[in-house]
């Protein structure tokens, strides 16, 4: 302000527990408690603008009503106060767990949060430009009230994997503009701190706008916004040291071997891309001994990484030690002690995980990148860049320095060093001389100027000119910048002499240290650990899918622990991480190989148009659990829980259609083909475990039988799509000699035995008989129909819970006329007939394109036959004898190609 730099300290409050060990709080208790804390400053510090008659840029008319009021005495409350007590109470009547939210609800939270904003905006906006307190509050009120409408209103609280891919493709601070932020909110310093924290500078330009996708830092801030305890935490000696190292003394403990001193020079797949075949490394020393110890033990005991190697244990240790060489360094002049090594597929490894980051992967991965689309649109889209850092050691803390606030974590833009820590904890695993009074420890770091990607190898000049440049923001630091932490210890040209002990500077610019970037759009072309496209290898770092997708030691534990999960099963939970969603197995990414066209096939792609087609629909009761285990068997187990279907409600839907016109869209020579169809379908829902509850996440078509006379037909839905098509003969109403009746035989077996014959059998004979009635018009369209059918297949028991993203599912398939159909595909295994060589669970999207259902209701009487070897009735509890109400429809149909949920 007036070209002074004015500290803004925001103390977080101490909540309750531990990190780890206490369940979180819900988001939407610590939304009550920030509302909470608006509410408490309005009424408590700044009262004087939020009296009744407060606010000069009212109307005219309000403001006298106001004054009226005051004259009648009535105890009027500004409107900012009433809003936010409307919003808290109807925060207050929701579960703490979004999954049992309705949209509406959230909508009419984010009416209210606008509101508030608009109402406290409209009484201190014009203030806020010469009054540094208000100008604060206002950017705290108006960020945490615009992250929260754009929260609710993009779905993000109730279903970020659905929109996260939506919302990212915008920056952050574009984000909280499209909702409605302030100009000055989303450039003030309280976000660039934010952008500060992550380096969201592309090429290290700190004085740009930075780039950071908005739905990843609206999630980041929102698992923030539910820390326990400390909104951070310090470590009392160094993050390797504490973290790393007691890692590395368990697995080495469990038999664990570790090679040092190897560099990762490329990975060679095989040639069909199924694999990583060859792993080749060098090998930059020769050990004097059998083997490395790289842990330094200090006097106390404590054994530490030292910051270089132990050249004693190395051959031409000292010549190494006496050449500079930087043997971390792309760029190092040391040549390779030992030929390189070639690691072999089912020689040497079995899996491979790789923990390199992204800015070595153009290096090491080429062949990979060349071979896999998934790896070139990442590599495409994922950036990195370099940091710098500056570490300072002094005879005076921070209070005798000048810096009398909390020393916690500080951000500061008038230097790419923008963020600033006191770490002086850490001083006391650490071995200073007495007589250097070192008591004090400070660590500054930021972006550095950078190419996109780090230069060849052969450029063995840029880490020098690298570190020139991080040396000079060091100086330029200590020279004028640290004054505004440190002012009590600092003149003009820097701080007191004997004030700083030493400083260490370092520019991070070797590829695996560069820092992964979350620019906009970015998480989309993000891998999970198990996509890398080849059955060996499995990735892991900050920079996989991980449910947070922002560079730090959190995302990369969890990334670990993903992999972990992905190759041995454990652990099977991960707090706050849906596990399953970033480890489970799914569809391999790639380019599937080509299909070999046969003469004369009879199966083509789709889509498929089905036109002129009638249709005799029924419900039919059946047992829910005979259904679930139905269910079960078909998704739940084979895919290991990664698709868990439930039945809707126990009520099957069963029907008989007779088909005008069949055709392949991309296939036009083929002509067209009838076909007539009996089909049992099953409606369910795709859930999910969120809170120990399950929840229904999407709405489906399982298809459990179906009996058609058409080979094609057969041989492509099975073939393609997953439908368990069997063979058989239709008669339909108005065929010769049949005047009325729906009949269907089945090639099936009738009753088992060796000397039993496969033949056509009678499955089901269904006779009109008297009654019947008028259908309602509404009906007669497809919507009217979808909505009615919906109310009579609601859920009949607590089975499982909707979610708002089944409701606006629903909704949309609905309104545009879609039925998603759900398939087990497999094939069975030529050696052993038991396994299946091939298992998916597919989803395809029926869209119809004309509707119409015939005005008539009638009664049917049905004979469902039990046979052996297709026990419909039995199997899903169905009375194989009653009379049942059915609906004529004419309609035409596209069955879409489909998408692979789960593959083995």
């Amino acid at each position: 302000m007036d070209g002074q730099w004015i500290p803004w300290v925001i103390q977080a409050p101490v909540f309750p527990g531990t990190p780890g060990i206490d369940p979180p709080p819900s988001l939407f208790i610590r939304a009550f408690q920030f509302l909470e804390w608006i509410l408490g400053q309005l009424k408590g510090p700044h009262a004087q603008h939020f009296q009744p008659g407060a606010g000069a840029d009212k109307p005219w008319w309000q403001r006298l009503i106001d004054w009226l009021l005051g004259l009648l005495g009535s105890a009027v409350e500004h409107a900012a106060l009433l809003l936010l007590r409307e919003a808290m109470a109807l925060i207050n009547a929701l579960d703490p767990a979004p999954i049992t939210h309705s949209a509406a609800d959230h909508n009419r939270l984010a009416d209210l949060l606008h509101e508030i904003r608009v109402a406290i905006g409209s009484t201190i906006g014009h203030l806020v430009a010469g009054n540094t307190v208000l100008r604060r509050l206002w950017i705290m009120i108006d960020l945490g009230l615009s992250s929260l409408i754009g929260g609710l209103r993009d779905g993000l609280l109730l279903d970020p994997d659905k929109h996260l891919d939506r919302v990212n493709r915008l920056d952050y601070k574009q984000w909280l503009a499209a909702h409605g932020a302030d100009p000055l909110t989303a450039n003030s310093a309280l976000v660039r701190a934010l952008y500060d924290l992550i380096f969201a500078y592309p090429e290290g330009d700190w004085q740009g706008p930075g780039n950071c996708e908005a739905g990843t830092m609206f999630l980041s801030l929102m698992n923030t916004a539910t820390y326990q305890g400390s909104i951070i935490w310090k470590f009392n000696t160094a993050t390797g040291d504490l973290v790393v190292e007691p890692m590395y003394q368990v697995l080495k403990a469990r038999g664990v071997k570790f090679e040092f001193f190897h560099r990762v020079d490329e990975l060679v797949p095989n040639g069909d891309g199924t694999a990583i075949d060859v792993v080749t490394m060098g090998r930059q020393v020769e050990l004097a001994g059998d083997s490395y110890n790289p842990l330094y033990p200090l006097k106390s005991g404590q054994l530490v990484w030292p910051d270089r190697p132990l050249f004693g244990q190395l051959k031409d240790g000292a010549k190494l030690q006496a050449s500079g060489a930087d043997l971390e360094s792309k760029w190092t002049t040391w040549p390779d002690a030992l030929p390189p090594r070639t690691l072999k597929a089912g020689q040497d490894y079995d899996l491979l995980v790789l923990a390199i980051p992204p800015g070595a992967h153009r290096d090491i991965c080429a062949h990979l990148i060349r071979q896999k689309p998934a790896w070139r649109q990442y590599i495409d889209r994922i950036q990195t860049v370099a940091t710098q850092s500056l570490q300072t050691w002094t005879t005076l803390d921070e209070a005798q320095l000048g810096w009398t606030n909390p020393a916690m974590i500080g951000g500061f833009d008038a230097t790419n060093l923008n963020s600033w820590a006191d770490i002086s904890e850490v001083v006391a695993t650490e071995e200073w001389p007495a007589e250097m009074n070192v008591v004090a420890e400070q660590i500054m770091c930021g972006p550095l100027a950078c190419p996109p990607y780090p230069p060849p190898r052969e450029d063995v000049g840029y880490p020098l000119a690298a570190q020139l440049l991080a040396d000079a923001s060091s100086a330029a630091y200590l020279a004028a910048d640290a004054g505004v932490f440190w002012p009590k210890q600092f003149a003009k040209g820097g701080l007191t002499p004997d004030v700083l002990v030493s400083s260490y500077t370092r520019a991070n610019i070797d590829p695996s240290e560069r820092y992964t970037l979350s620019v906009a759009g970015s998480s989309q072309a993000r891998m999970r650990t198990c996509d890398s496209g080849y059955g060996n290898l499995y990735l892991t770092g900050d920079w996989i899918l991980n449910g947070q997708n922002l560079g730090s030691f959190e995302a990369t534990t969890v990334s670990g622990m993903l992999a972990s999960r992905a190759i041995s099963g454990f652990p099977q939970t991960i707090a706050r991480v849906d596990a399953a969603r970033y480890s489970d197995p799914g569809p391999h990414l790639g380019v599937l190989p080509k299909f070999i066209e046969y003469p004369g096939a009879a199966t083509f792609p789709g889509p498929i148009t089905l036109n002129d087609t009638r249709m005799w629909a029924f419900l039919l009761q059946g047992d829910y659990a005979k259904m679930t285990a139905w269910c079960q068997a078909m998704f739940d187990a084979p895919s290991s829980g990664a698709v868990q279907v439930l039945p809707l409600s126990s009520l099957l839907m069963m029907s008989v259609v007779d088909i005008g016109v069949g055709r392949f869209t991309d296939a036009p020579q083929m002509g067209w083909s009838k076909e007539r169809e009996l089909t049992f379908w099953l409606p369910c829902v795709r859930v999910e475990d969120r809170g120990g509850k399950k929840v229904a996440t999407h709405f489906n078509m399982a298809m459990p039988c179906l009996v058609l006379d058409n080979p094609v037909a057969i041989a492509s839905g099975r073939e393609i799509f997953g439908y368990f098509k069997q063979a058989g003969r239709l008669t339909c109403p108005g065929d010769p000699g049949n005047p009325a009746d729906l009949k269907v035989d089945l090639f099936a077996t009738r009753t088992f035995g060796a000397d039993a014959e496969e033949a056509y059998h009678r499955l089901l004979t269904m006779t009109p008989t008297l009654g019947g009635g008028e259908l309602d018009t509404v009906r007669r369209s497809f919507e009217g129909g979808a909505r009615a059918l919906w109310s009579r297949l609601k859920a009949d028991g607590q089975h499982w819970q909707p979610s708002l993203e089944l409701g606006e599912e629903l909704l949309v398939d609905v309104l545009e006329r879609r039925i998603p159909q759900l398939f087990l595909k497999q094939f069975r295994d030529v050696a052993d007939g038991t396994r299946a060589c091939y298992q998916a669970i597919n989803q395809a999207m029926g869209q119809v394109t004309r509707f119409d259902a015939l005005p008539q209701l009638t009664l049917f009487d049905m004979v469902l036959e039990p046979l052996d070897s297709s026990p419909v009735a039995a199997q899903f509890g169905i009375a194989p004898k009653q009379t049942v109400l059915g609906v004529e429809i004419v309609y035409d149909m596209t069955i879409q190609p489909g998408t692979v949920l789960w593959r083995a």
